[in-house]
């Protein structure tokens, strides 16, 4: 089978941010809501610490795909009201280009988004095969044959695709990228069950491809930017996903998002993207890197993949 290593991590904005930029970040990012006690705990020396492992996390993700050398790496994440919004919005997408870019700026920070873009090769027959096989499937998507962002047109992708994507090198590596939109904040959203067997069906449609496949997961684990949580990691829910997929017991995050939850609301609702690489690789153990309940990112940082054999 083509699709042999399966990759995620979060994408928190301070994840890809200089030290010196935390505070202003988690000041913005809090939006004054009273925060846990832990947070006093989280010293500049921790902090520190925090961005050394986050460097390795991403290092480590960044060796397993060199060390695979995929033809395509499909990259599933959601989008923010970035190439969305009000206008549009859908429950599943694909990018059908050749190349696109996006932004590594801070636009709440106030950086120009036009500028610091990561320019990324895309595997547009891929694309157009894979888009194909899943309608066949079943699984209704919407498409883009040109990427024009309603919402922030200087910012090119939204920053699921863009940042992690520049964190493990594959703008370096001249890895295509497949860019699959999965809708993570607006509901009505996907059931965790369809985002299960989004990812099996991807694995089972690539089965005949020569081409050696990668897929990889953008965002989670619990965070509520902005929100009334914001700040506020839930540590159990985070440890008993990456738990899971350690098991090979993937199968059991399709329990997630059946019943309304604050802590399952806003950001954590990204953790799809983990279901369904998680889908792709069913009965699979996966080697958690690192987990960091980073109050500071108001997220529950992890770092996770997939080998073909299950070992880690």
């Amino acid at each position: 089978m083509p699709l042999e290593l399966g990759l995620a991590s979060s994408h928190a904005p301070t994840m890809f941010a200089s030290l010196d930029k935390w505070p202003r970040i988690y000041e913005i990012l809090a939006g004054g809501v009273p925060q846990p006690l832990d947070a006093q705990e989280e010293t500049q020396e921790v902090l520190a610490a925090y961005a050394g492992r986050i460097k390795r996390g991403f290092g480590a993700l960044r060796s397993q795909l060199a060390a695979y050398k995929p033809d395509a790496l499909i990259v599933v994440g959601d989008d923010q009201n970035e190439v969305f919004g009000p206008s549009f919005r859908c429950s599943m997408a694909m990018y059908l280009g050749a190349e696109l870019s996006g932004s590594l700026n801070f636009g709440f920070l106030g950086e120009p988004l036009d500028q610091n873009h990561v320019h990324l090769r895309c595997h547009a027959e891929l694309s157009r095969l894979l888009l194909a096989r899943l309608v066949e499937e079943g699984f209704d998507f919407g498409w883009i044959e040109e990427l024009r962002p309603i919402s922030r047109p200087a910012a090119g992708i939204g920053h699921a695709f863009s940042r992690p994507s520049h964190a493990m090198g594959v703008d370096e590596m001249g890895i295509p990228i497949i860019v699959l939109f999965l809708n993570a904040y607006d509901p009505p959203l996907p059931a965790a069950r369809r985002c299960w067997d989004l990812g099996k069906a991807i694995r089972r449609v690539l089965g005949d491809r020569p081409e050696r496949i990668a897929i990889y997961g953008s965002g989670g684990l619990s965070h509520d930017p902005r929100g009334p949580r914001s700040g506020w990691i839930d540590e159990p829910l985070d440890r008993w996903v990456l738990d899971r997929i350690v098991q090979g017991r993937g199968e059991d995050l399709t329990s997630l998002f059946r019943f309304d939850s604050d802590t399952l609301r806003s950001g954590t609702g990204e953790i799809r993207s983990w279901i369904t690489v998680a889908g792709a690789f069913e009965g699979r153990p996966a080697t958690v890197v690192d987990y960091i309940p980073a109050r500071h990112a108001v997220t529950g940082l992890g770092f996770a993949y997939w080998p073909l054999d299950g070992v880690g």
